[in-house]
């Protein structure tokens, strides 16, 4: 059986038609790859930065209590203290006597006259009642008391007297001193040509700091003599004598402030 017989000009319609339809299709598939090719891709979530790390100390664990001993506890301290026997208390040590102070000047007993050794006898035998009564009753008032009298303290006149002899005695070592430190002075001072030739005489107060070791450490006049080469050579003569003696011990004071006449007299006027 054969098919339906075409037309030429059918024919070449119906190649036309399939070769369109062929293109269609190719087009087709082309646009749908291409648009497949270029669908544009999800965004991936960036990745995530690294978070901190805090990081929480726990507290050191407690150290475990110790294992009980088998041993029995000990009495307290305070029992053993208690126990102890106190140690018996001796006698209270007597305080020494005070020593008595020298007396700066030793006073000379005036001789006494001879003593008749008859009266002597009659004096006594008449003082023997009076000083067995005097005993007797020195005797009762010692058996009455049975506590130590009260300490007396010494009057304000025998104080000041007992001091007396330490003051005597840093005097008498400030005038020793004074007395070597004029003499000091007294090698080292010239007097002045200037005023020899203009006969001039004066006094200068001068005023001076010494230390401990004798060094000079600042001079000045405290009252002038009027004369200008007078008060120039008595401060040249301080600085000149230095190191002046040490003052003593008994002279407090650092440094020591002294104040001294220096005189400028010509001999045979």
């Amino acid at each position: 059986m054969s098919g339906p017989a075409w037309a030429p000009g059918e024919r070449a319609g119906l190649r036309w038609a399939g070769s369109l339809g062929i293109v269609l299709l190719a087009h087709a598939a082309l646009i749908a790859a291409a648009l497949r090719w270029h669908a544009p891709r999800e965004a991936e979530p960036p990745p995530q930065p690294a978070s901190a790390v805090m990081v929480e100390l726990a507290p050191l664990p407690a150290a475990p209590p110790a294992p009980p001993t088998a041993l029995p506890p000990g009495p307290a301290q305070q029992a053993q203290r208690k126990s102890r026997p106190k140690a018996e208390s001796g006698p209270a040590p007597k305080p020494a006597p005070r020593p008595v102070p020298r007396q700066a000047h030793a006073e000379v007993a005036e001789p006494q006259a001879p003593v008749d050794t008859a009266a002597a006898r009659q004096q006594s035998a008449e003082d023997a009642p009076a000083d067995a009564a005097r005993a007797e009753a020195n005797g009762q008032a010692d058996v009455a008391s049975s506590t130590a009298p009260p300490s007396v303290q010494a009057p304000p006149g025998s104080r000041y007297a007992a001091s007396q002899p330490s003051s005597g005695a840093a005097s008498q070592a400030a005038a020793t001193w004074q007395a070597q430190l004029l003499g000091h002075l007294e090698r080292f001072k010239r007097y002045p040509r200037a005023a020899q030739r203009r006969r001039l005489e004066g006094v200068v107060l001068v005023r001076f700091a010494v230390d401990r070791q004798g060094r000079v450490l600042s001079v000045g006049i405290a009252r002038a003599s009027g004369h200008a080469p007078l008060d120039d050579e008595a401060v040249a003569t301080v600085h000149r004598a230095a190191p002046l003696p040490p003052p003593p011990a008994d002279i407090p004071g650092d440094p020591v402030e002294v104040t001294t006449p220096v005189d400028f007299f010509l001999r045979g006027r």
